[in-house]
């Protein structure tokens, strides 16, 4: 039994903060899968609907998640099914990634650009107090738990969210407004 399992078991027995632990421990393996699902859907939603409903299946005795990695597998599971539905729902089908086919393989990083480092500085000096102080907040924080975050802040973890997604908008359009693209979401 890996240590997630064993704290999605804690969960399981009631253990609030143990499932704080658990969604700290698979957030960025979700937002990783969801990738390719980046110019279809909301994928900070998809994202939260996922871990609700990893909540309510941890509240749920009738269920047995079984095998190596069982929630961590379930939840990925989970959120490219979700994804997709949503996809389909919003009619953006046609950015989905192929069924089947495996993922490119990632070349080596180029060297970073100065100039996209400069207008992405800029924007960021340009959002909104609330979000600006969210999304930094989160970019400092590593694997921090968003509700910690959130309290730092003193906003509830609902409107960090909120902050969140705005700044990611605010930060895509002013991008695009200087003819950067972003082909794979922010």
């Amino acid at each position: 039994m890996t240590a997630l399992d064993s704290t999605f078991l804690q969960a399981r027995a009631g253990d609030r903060m143990a499932f704080a632990r658990w969604m700290g421990g698979v957030e960025l393996p979700l937002r990783r899968a969801l990738r390719p699902f980046a110019r279809a859907v909301d994928v900070e939603a998809v994202v939260q609907e996922a871990l609700l409903r990893m909540w309510l299946l941890s509240r749920d005795r009738r269920r047995e998640l079984t095998g190596e990695n069982a929630s961590l597998r379930f939840a990925l599971g989970l959120a490219r099914n979700l994804a997709r539905a949503e996809a389909r729902r919003l009619g953006h089908e046609r950015l989905l990634p192929p069924e089947g086919l495996p993922e490119p393989s990632v070349d080596p990083e180029p060297p970073p650009d100065p100039a996209l480092r400069k207008a992405i500085l800029g924007c960021l000096e340009r959002l909104a107090k609330k979000p600006a102080q969210a999304f930094a907040a989160r970019l400092r924080a590593g694997l921090s738990a968003d509700a910690v975050l959130a309290s730092q802040l003193g906003m509830t973890l609902n409107t960090f969210l909120q902050n969140i997604v705005r700044a990611r908008k605010q930060l895509a359009t002013c991008l695009a407004r200087k003819g950067i693209s972003l082909e794979n979401g922010l």
